[in-house]
């Protein structure tokens, strides 16, 4: 992923079409992935550390809430969707001010 930002970097002014699609393409994969992790290692957590690590007094709760709010802004079955429509169909997202 280091090396499509650091190309699209070097490039500038100079980025194709193509070339920053590609690059939304792997962002939009890479948010489906860091979600699915994120999001199964916090609830696992709770599955493993059980009811009580969810009282303020440990505090386990905040991670969570933070992965699941970060999950929901720009939600990730927008990504799945924009991921697949491009393994499909070779199609790249709309620019917008998410990719």
């Amino acid at each position: 992923m280091a090396d499509h930002l650091d190309r699209a970097d070097a490039a500038g002014a100079a980025l194709t079409w193509d070339a920053r699609g590609e690059l939304a393409e792997h962002v939009a994969a890479l948010k489906v992935v860091a979600t699915d992790v994120a999001l199964g290692v916090t609830n696992t957590i709770f599955d493993v550390t059980g009811a009580r690590a969810t009282s303020n007094a440990v505090g386990l709760d905040r991670f969570w809430r933070n992965v699941r709010t970060h999950t929901l802004h720009d939600p990730v079955a927008y990504k799945r969707r924009e991921v697949g429509d491009h393994y499909v169909n070779g199609t790249y997202p709309p620019f917008t001010l998410y990719t």
